[in-house]
């Protein structure tokens, strides 16, 4: 009888570690990704507290499946550009030949809404929120 428990608890552990992978894996996005910006694109509007207004306000930002290549389209142009995960919460966007990135934060990765600055294309100097804040919204 305790042979038929314990084998019963060692089968039980097996699955149990079989199927944790493919569901912490899975491309769900009501988990975060580390600070990676899911594919999709994001509408980029004026964040409540920018009082100047952006140069990338009513652009879209495109990402795509792998999770690195990105867009930036206003109106008829675009630049491509990569997102590098900073954190848990974090991700910096640099443009191919741009002097400037982005540095955002998810606020609800669910619903596909995320806050940022513009910095200085591989740095970790932003503009301050008041002067520069943006909002990204899936569409």
């Amino acid at each position: 009888m305790k042979f038929g428990r314990i084998a019963a608890g060692i089968a039980l552990a097996a699955a149990a570690l079989t199927t944790v992978p493919a569901v912490a894996s899975a491309d769900d996005p009501e988990f975060p990704r580390n600070g990676v910006i899911p594919p999709g694109t994001y509408h980029i509007i004026r964040h409540p507290s920018n009082v100047v207004g952006s140069p990338m306000e009513n652009c879209d930002l495109q990402v795509f499946v792998d999770h690195i290549v990105v867009v930036l389209v206003c109106g008829e142009s675009g630049v491509t550009g990569r997102q590098s995960p900073v954190g848990p919460d974090e991700t910096r966007v640099t443009f191919d030949g741009r002097p400037f990135g982005l540095d955002l934060q998810d606020i609800d990765p669910r619903f596909g809404h995320w806050i940022g600055v513009p910095n200085i294309a591989g740095t970790q100097l932003k503009a301050p929120y008041p002067l520069a804040g943006v909002t990204l919204n899936r569409r």
